[in-house]
């Protein structure tokens, strides 16, 4: 008679969980980066199921621990693997007292939990979506590398790679071979490092790519009034009282040029002409901005670090889709994407009190 035990054994043995079973087993010894270049063959096997390697490093052994998850409508279903010289249960996820120390001053030790607590930057809303997006991001990207049809997507070409690197320094301003290298030694970087940061940063911009195709145009269309161009010149007080009298005068019609140049001569005020999106400058200086016209002022705006902003409109130039107005709009379609991701989201904190992390993570849901 077979036992339940046995019945389950077999059932398990069959099909995608079968086949995600033998691979587990076959990771023993492997590295996390080893594993996921594996990961894309199970994929392919299998290109309607959706699949995700989480790890654990071990610190009593230095061993990796996987697990591979099944997200499914109803919940997500686990499988992992523990061969028998694997670390027993009550020792799984102990730590060296080394792991937990980020540095030491004078002899006085500063333990990760009271650095943590120390960062409340750490609590604000835009940093932990950052972190939330960069976790859904390598998700989608490390899904994508299996197309439709079950095929190996690959990774990049010697030509693709050389592109992406020399688009990776320019917009780092890197446009010498000394100046990549010190760059690469500030942070102790090898060529290998750098050249699996230009191949990841390549593949969010071919995610971002496949999420906004054939979405740009009917966006536009549809927000046309936001991408107005507005020539600016603005202004930035650290007196409030000096940006309210600047914005009088502004308002009475003196020249915007001549006064920025009186007030940056006389140290009271920065100054910057920009082309801003319509959009931009309504974040900024809220509503009134919406309808603002060649002579327009805005502000003065509190600034986050104290200071004060007046913004005055030289000139409107009516919304195109160039190449500047498509790579915006082409971000706020990614950015709504991510933002319908992250309501589904299951997101877990490993520090914090409950009250704060519910709280934050409301917020990254809202």
């Amino acid at each position: 008679m077979t036992s339940v035990t046995e019945a389950a054994a077999g059932a398990a043995t069959d099909g995608v969980l079968g086949d995600a079973l033998s691979w587990l087993r076959e990771l023993d010894g492997t590295t996390p980066d080893e594993a996921r270049k594996r990961l894309d063959g199970l994929r392919a096997a299998h290109p309607g199921v959706g699949m995700r390697l989480v790890w654990q490093r071990e610190a009593a052994t230095g061993d990796y621990h996987y697990d591979l998850l099944f997200p499914s409508p109803g919940g997500t279903v686990s499988l992992a693997f523990a061969p028998d010289r694997a670390i027993p249960w009550p020792l799984r996820g102990s730590q060296r007292s080394g792991e937990q120390l980020v540095l030491r001053v004078n002899g006085a030790d500063v333990l990760i939990e009271r650095a943590v607590s120390l960062l409340d930057a750490l609590w604000d809303a835009g940093l932990a979506v950052r972190l939330v997006n960069a976790c859904l991001v390598e998700e989608a990207v490390a899904a994508a590398r299996v197309d439709p049809t079950g095929s190996l997507t690959g990774s990049l070409t010697d030509e693709e790679l050389q592109r992406a690197m020399d688009a990776f320094r320019r917009a780092r301003g890197l446009l010498t071979t000394r100046a990549t290298q010190a760059w690469m030694a500030e942070r102790g970087l090898g060529h290998a490092r750098l050249e699996e940061l230009v191949a990841a940063e390549a593949a969010v911009a071919s995610l971002r790519g496949r999420v906004t195709a054939g979405r740009a145009e009917s966006y536009f269309a549809e927000h046309r009034d936001a991408f107005d161009r507005l020539r600016v010149v603005r202004l930035r007080y650290a007196d409030a009282a000096e940006a309210g009298n600047a914005a009088a005068r502004l308002r009475d019609g003196e020249d915007a040029i001549a006064l920025a140049a009186e007030a940056m001569l006389g140290g009271l005020a920065t100054c910057r002409m920009e082309g801003n999106h319509r959009e931009d400058l309504v974040t900024l200086h809220g509503e009134q901005a919406g309808e603002a016209r060649a002579g327009a002022v805005l502000g003065p705006h509190r600034l986050d670090d104290g200071g004060s902003a007046v913004t005055c409109v030289l000139a409107v130039e009516p919304a195109a889709l160039d190449e500047i107005t498509r790579k915006v709009v082409e971000q706020r379609l990614f950015d709504s994407w991510l933002r319908d991701r992250r309501r589904e989201a299951h997101v877990e904190w490993f520090w914090g009190s409950t009250a704060r992390t519910d709280e934050l993570t409301a917020r990254l849901k809202a």
